[in-house]
Formats: C-alpha cells, sequence, structure tokens
C-alpha cells in the first residue's frame, strides 16, 4: 500500500496547520503540563484509540531537537495505525534525523516496512536496530513484547493495521541471524533454541481476531 505524493503532502499539511494553530492559540489543558506530562498523556490517548487528540497532543510538542524526535515518532506511530505507511516512514525518517541513536526509531520503521511487505528493507532496519538496542531481549522489550498478555490482544476500531507479536518476534530472529556473531552472543535470549513461525510477508490489511493492536508492539518515544 503506497500513498501518492499529493495524498502524502495533505496528510504534512494538516500536521503542519494543526502546529501553527497550536502555536499562535495554545491549549489551555495542555498549557499547564510538562512536556514529559504531555508526551504519556499523548501515548495514553493513542493507545485508548483516541488518535486525533493524541497527534494535537503530539504536535503541541514540535520544538527542539530531542522534543522534536519524540513527537515526530510518537506521530509516526499514529500514522501506522491509521494504515498511513508512506507518511509513518516519513515521520520516522525525520525523527532519526534529530536522534540518531534511537533504536527504537530504527525498530519502527521495521514494522511499518514488514506491513508494507518489503521483506529485505524491513530485515535490514531490524538488525541495526537489534545491533544498537544491543541484542534481541533489550530489542524485544523495546517493542512491547514482553508485556502484552492474551487480555489485551483484541483489536480496537481506531486501528487500521492489525499485526500478532509472533510475526514481529520472527522479524527480530529472522534479522538477527544477519547480526554479526560477536554481537548475538551477547544476547541471552538466543541461548534456547525453539521453533519459529513461518514469516508472512504482506500488506497492511485487516487481520483475524486473534491479531494484536499495532499501537501497543510499536515503540513510543518518551
Amino acid at each position: 500500500m503506497c500513498l501518492s505524493r499529493v495524498q502524502m503532502s495533505r496528510s504534512f499539511a494538516l500536521v503542519l496547520l494543526t502546529a501553527i494553530v497550536f502555536v499562535f492559540t495554545g491549549t489551555p489543558v495542555l498549557a499547564d503540563r510538562t512536556g514529559d506530562d504531555r508526551c504519556e498523556l499523548g501515548v495514553a490517548l493513542a493507545l485508548s484509540g483516541d488518535t486525533a487528540k493524541a497527534e494535537s497532543v503530539f504536535v503541541s510538542l514540535l520544538s527542539g531537537d530531542q522534543a522534536g524526535a519524540r513527537a515526530l515518532t510518537n506521530l509516526g506511530n499514529l500514522y501506522l495505525m491509521k494504515g498511513e505507511l508512506d507518511v509513518a516512514l516519513a515521520f520516522y525518517d525525520m525523527a532519526f534525523k534529530g536522534d540518531p541513536n534511537d533504536p527504537g526509531i530504527l525498530l519502527n520503521r521495521a514494522v511499518a516496512l514488514m506491513l508494507m511487505g518489503e521483506k529485505d528493507p524491513a530485515k535490514e532496519q531490524a538488525k541495526a536496530g537489534i545491533d544498537m538496542a544491543g541484542g534481541l531481549k533489550a530489542a524485544s522489550a523495546m517493542l512491547g513484547l514482553r508485556w502484552i498478555d492474551k487480555a489485551q490482544e483484541s483489536s480496537k476500531g481506531a486501528d487500521k493495521v492489525h499485526v500478532s507479536k509472533e510475526e514481529i518476534g520472527a522479524l527480530l530472529e529472522e534479522a538477527l541471524l544477519s547480526v554479526p556473531a560477536d554481537s548475538a552472543a551477547t544476547d541471552t535470549t538466543t541461548a534456547a533454541p525453539r521453533e519459529k513461525k513461518k514469516l508472512t510477508w504482506r500488506s497492511a490489511g485487516a487481520r483475524a481476531e486473534e491479531g494484536t493492536q499495532v499501537g501497543q508492539l510499536l515503540y513510543w518515544k518518551r
């Protein structure tokens, strides 16, 4: 699934317009909150399905290098959840330029590319993210693979894209095979071999009921 240049331009224009409106009018509810508080509020809103309010919160954080990278990463997540994968990747690109030492951004890019059916680029980004994070265990934790449980494995109406934690885990494991041996050796999660599910590469689309809400499996920059 790819957006046309016109569609991408409209999406960016909407975000920029929202930012301009915020600068000149402000938002009373956010005015008394610190940047960290606003970020947590935005993440909570996004994961509860209120992506419109979450977007307004993240736009309010578009200032400063680190704050900008944080806002851009999380805006990318919102667009990924809505199925606008090209726009999500563009936000991740800008975020990584602002904070090139954050492996979570690379892992988010890997998820987006996987959903687009781009196998090799997805594995390349996952490999880089795993290496930068310090191993598979750390990378998996950044994507929330350890805290998702059965009670949370239900989709929400705000999501246009669904993906299972098994699929993302398989992506990371496949990518790990191309990580240099000395890097992989430091990761204790590879000590016990287990049967791997075959990873099916596909374009974004609705998943079956067992699909996990994709927002819970992304890295939210705080």
